[in-house]
């Protein structure tokens, strides 16, 4: 291919700056094709780069068709102007959010510092186009890149209005995780809200969930004496519940069971047992209240805010807005793990990492949130939560052999021994049945201890790529032996020693070639 286009040059060189039949240049279609080598060469013929066709684009828009990231970097490293825009007003950001090319706003955004969230002569940004457009993986990049979600173009339209309307449920989603649900009551042009353009347009399941977030979004706004009222409540979660059910099952067995005078003297072993139950019990408690308060592993949040300006007006170049588009610069997105974007702490999630909605905040190695510690489960605190399963589970169990003991040798008498005798069958039924319970969840924690996974890897596994063998089955590349995996969990490891390791990850392309028709013309309400 190179060496036709330089022969034909060598014969016409005004075939260079010549645009075809349909008004395109040569450096336009070697852009869209990603023809690296040939831009190379009409760059030295001093081709211009920003040299634009009859409707305004230049190179630089036909790469953000395609994602041709190679060709994007030949042309902006030789001179080509992110800034200019085509006759619809696009920049190359627009284009590429029209299409959904992730990788390429990536790649501009943070090697060239580009407006990702400029808007076109109709008023929308890049962050508008992605969400009519249904791109999930494109909205959750620009959100993390501090795209606007309330800014409203010309007819009063937020990207949330303009998901709703095509009935994009997972773009609503990622909007409203970010903080969109601040215009589900913000009507547009013609008044009406996020939730009736989807009704209106056909999206009823669409329409009721937004409905429905709307209602739970202002219940959230009561005055404050409201919100303080329930605040340990929501808090706490259930774990009020627990404290209350093991001191109640330890009072019983002290002074209903085994010190119960129907039974007589209880002997010297009784005792004994009974104060390893207490303490085993009472270890628990301890545990139980570090696990509630505990760091789980919460990942620092990134905090928002406008670009640093020099005394010039210009961007300072070491600024805070730097160091947010610094922090970006992953391995993980770079590989195009768009997932791993969290829209809500605007983070690059380490791998195993999850972002709790009960908590709102990113946890390391995140097992699960449980309402009855009424905490995180993660990294910082997946220990504490093991061994208080472990000693609650033994003091079940010794409880459980109390007052069988005493059903079996205790007094027959009728009297008061009927009394003893009921308040002993009524603790062992449900000493017996906590057993379950804490047994299941004491097994299934030991199981994934001594494996390194967690119970958000175990049941959601098909949804991680790094979690899949290269027939798709189950693979766990963290596995490192049981007794290495179990010394490091129970040792702790807090969320800054969670790292991804490069050997134990096969990252995906970076790459996604996708075709499709070019990018001007698009009109939205369809």
């Amino acid at each position: 291919m190179l060496e036709t286009s330089q022969y034909a040059a060598e014969e016409d060189p005004e075939l260079l700056s010549t645009p075809d039949e349909t008004g395109y240049y040569p450096l336009q279609w070697a852009a869209l094709n990603n023809r690296v080598g040939i831009i190379a060469y009409l760059v030295d013929k001093g081709v211009n780069v920003n040299r634009a066709d009859g409707t305004g684009q230049t190179a630089l828009h036909w790469t953000a068709v395609r994602g041709s990231l190679l060709a994007a970097e030949a042309l902006l490293g030789n001179g080509a102007d992110l800034r200019l825009r085509d006759g619809r007003g696009y920049t190359a950001c627009h284009v590429a959010a029209q299409y959904g090319q992730t990788a390429f706003i990536y790649m501009v955004a943070l090697r060239w510092r580009a407006d990702v969230d400029s808007p076109d002569v109709d008023g929308r940004t890049p962050l508008h186009w992605a969400s009519y457009k249904g791109y999930a993986n494109t909205v959750r990049l620009l959100i993390v890149l501090e795209a606007s979600l309330t800014l409203g173009d010309r007819e009063g339209c937020t990207p949330l209005h303009w998901s709703a309307i095509r009935g994009n449920s997972e773009a609503c989603t990622v909007l409203l995780q970010a903080g969109a649900g601040s215009v589900l009551n913000a009507p547009d042009g013609t008044g009406m809200v996020p939730a009736q353009l989807a009704r209106e347009k056909g999206h009823r399941f669409l329409a009721h969930y937004l409905e429905e977030y709307a209602s739970r979004h202002v219940n959230k706004s009561r005055n404050w004496t409201q919100r303080a009222a329930v605040s340990w409540l929501l808090n706490t979660q259930l774990c009020p519940l627990i404290w209350a059910l093991i001191l109640g099952l330890l009072a019983v067995l002290v002074y209903k069971v085994v010190l119960h005078p129907a039974y007589g003297p209880p002997s010297s072993a009784l005792l004994a047992w009974t104060w390893i139950c207490v303490l085993f019990a009472s270890a628990g408690l301890a545990l139980l209240y570090r696990t509630t308060t505990a760091d789980p592993g919460f990942l620092p949040c990134r905090d928002s805010g406008q670009q640093s300006r020099g005394r010039d007006g210009k961007e300072d170049e070491n600024g805070p807005q730097y160091d947010k588009l610094k922090a970006l610069d992953s391995p993980v997105l770079r590989a195009g793990n768009w997932n791993q974007l969290c829209v809500t702490c605007k983070i690059v999630r380490p791998l195993r990492a999850k972002h709790c909605a009960v908590s709102k905040r990113c946890v390391a190695m995140f097992d699960h949130f449980c309402p009855w510690v009424g905490n995180c489960i993660g990294a910082g605190n997946r220990h504490y939560f093991a061994l208080f399963l472990w000693l609650e589970m033994a003091a079940v169990v010794v409880a459980a052999a109390l007052a069988a003991a005493r059903l079996r040798w205790g007094s027959q008498s009728l009297g008061e021994g009927g009394s003893a005798t009921t308040w002993t069958a009524v603790f062992l039924v449900v000493d017996v049945f906590l057993s379950l319970s804490v047994g299941a969840l004491s097994i299934t924690q030991a199981m994934q201890i001594a494996r390194n996974t967690t119970t958000n890897e175990m049941a959601n596994w098909t949804r991680y790529k790094y979690l899949h063998g290269d027939d798709g089955s189950f693979k766990n590349p963290f596995d490192k032996g049981c007794w290495q995996n179990c010394s490091e969990a129970m040792c702790g490891k807090r969320a800054s020693a969670v790292r991804l390791h490069p050997d134990s990850i096969e990252l995906t392309s970076l790459l996604r070639m996708e075709e499709g028709p070019r990018a001007n013309g698009l009109s939205f309400r369809q």
